[in-house]
C-alpha cells in the first residue's frame, strides 16, 4: 500500500513538472509565433503602402506633360501662395525649378520599409531573446537553445539592410541620434550569436546575458530615439508631397476633368493625405513596441539570479505580457487606424 501511495504521489509530481514544462514550450512558442506574424504583418503593411504611392506616382506622371516616368520624381511646389512667374508646370524642367517654386524628389513607390523593417526584425529578434529569459526564471535549467537560435537568424537577416548594419540608413543627417549605430548592432550581432551556442546551457547563458546583455540596452535605446525622431520629421513626407502635388494637378485641370477622372483623382488626394496623417503614428507606434521589448529585456536581466522563485515567475510573467503587446503593436501596422 505504500509502495502504491509513493508511487502515485512520484507520478503527480512527475505530471506536474511535464504540465509546467509544457506551459513553459508555450509561452515560448507564443512568442515566437507572434514574432512571425508581426514580421509578416509589417511586411503587408510596407507592400501596401508601396502599391499605393506607385499607383499615385503613375497618377501624376500621366496627370502633366512635364513629368517623366523617372524616380526620383523631382516636383515644383511654390514657396508662396502666388508666386510672381504663375503657375508652373507641375516637374522640373531642365533649367531648374521656376522662379517662387521649390524642387522636391519623390522616389517613386517609395515606403517607410528602409526605416522601419529593419528595425522591427531586431525588435521581434530581442523578443524572442527576452523569451529565453522568461524562460530561465520561470526554470532556472531550461533549454532556450531554441528562442536564442531564432532570435539569431532573425538579427541575421537584418543583415541584408547593408546601410542600417553599416549606421548610415536614416535619410538625413537631422533624423541621426547621437551614438555609434554600427557599432552597437555588431555587438548585439555578437553576443546573441554566442548565447545561441550556449542555449541548452542555462547556466552559460545567464553568466553571459550578466557580463555582456548591457549590449542590448544600448542598442535598443538607440534605435527606439532614432524611429521617434524618424516618426516627427520625415515618417509623412513623401505622403504630403504626394498629396500637395496631386491636389495642384486636380486644382488646374479639373474643369477639363469628365467626374469620374475628378473622382478617382480626389480619392487618390484622400487617401495621400490620410497617410501623411497616420505615418507618424505608425512610427511612433513601432518605438513604443521597442520602448517596451527594451524594458522587458532589461528587467528579465536584472531578476536573473533572484532568490525567490516566486517573484522570478511573477516577473517571467509580467515582461511575457509586455513582450507580446510589444508585438501586438507591430502587428497592427496591418491593421487600419
Amino acid at each position: 500500500m505504500g509502495r502504491l501511495v509513493l508511487h502515485t504521489v512520484l507520478m503527480g509530481a512527475a505530471l506536474g513538472a511535464c504540465a509546467l514544462n509544457a506551459a513553459r514550450l508555450e509561452a515560448g512558442h507564443e512568442v515566437a509565433e507572434r514574432s512571425n506574424y508581426a514580421l509578416a504583418a509589417a511586411h503587408a503593411y510596407f507592400d501596401a503602402i508601396e502599391a499605393r504611392r506607385t499607383e499615385a506616382a503613375a497618377a501624376l506622371v500621366a496627370s502633366d506633360p512635364s513629368c517623366l516616368p523617372i524616380s526620383p520624381l523631382v516636383i515644383q511646389i511654390p514657396a508662396a501662395p502666388l508666386p510672381p512667374s504663375g503657375a508652373a508646370p507641375l516637374c522640373v524642367g531642365e533649367d531648374g525649378p521656376a522662379p517662387g517654386y521649390e524642387a522636391f524628389p519623390i522616389t517613386l513607390g517609395a515606403s517607410p520599409r528602409a526605416v522601419l523593417a529593419p528595425r522591427i526584425e531586431l525588435l521581434t529578434a530581442i523578443a524572442d531573446y527576452a523569451g529565453a529569459l522568461a524562460a530561465i526564471l520561470d526554470a532556472p535549467k531550461t533549454d532556450v537553445s531554441a528562442l536564442l537560435a531564432d532570435a539569431a537568424a532573425k538579427l541575421e537577416e537584418t543583415r541584408r539592410f547593408a546601410n542600417f548594419v553599416g549606421g548610415s540608413d536614416l535619410p538625413s543627417p537631422a533624423d541621426a541620434v547621437s551614438g555609434n549605430q554600427g557599432q552597437a548592432l555588431l555587438a548585439l550581432f555578437a553576443f546573441v550569436e554566442d548565447l545561441a551556442r550556449e542555449g541548452r546551457d542555462a547556466d552559460r547563458v545567464r553568466a553571459l546575458v550578466e557580463e555582456r546583455g548591457a549590449v542590448v540596452d544600448e542598442a535598443l535605446t538607440l534605435l527606439e530615439a532614432q524611429v521617434r525622431d524618424w516618426a516627427r520629421g520625415s515618417a509623412s513626407t513623401a505622403d504630403d508631397l504626394y498629396g500637395n502635388a496631386l491636389f495642384r494637378t486636380y486644382d488646374r485641370y479639373r474643369e477639363d476633368m469628365t467626374p469620374q477622372a475628378r473622382e478617382a483623382l480626389a480619392a487618390r488626394i484622400f487617401a495621400a493625405r490620410a497617410a501623411a496623417a497616420e505615418g507618424p503614428l505608425r512610427a511612433a507606434a513601432v518605438a513604443d513596441a521597442i520602448g517596451l521589448v527594451e524594458e522587458a529585456q532589461a528587467e528579465l536581466r536584472a531578476l536573473l539570479d533572484e532568490p525567490s522563485e516566486a517573484v522570478r515567475q511573477a516577473a517571467a510573467r509580467r515582461n511575457l505580457d509586455r513582450v507580446l503587446t510589444a508585438l501586438g503593436l507591430v502587428a497592427n501596422l496591418a491593421n487600419p487606424l
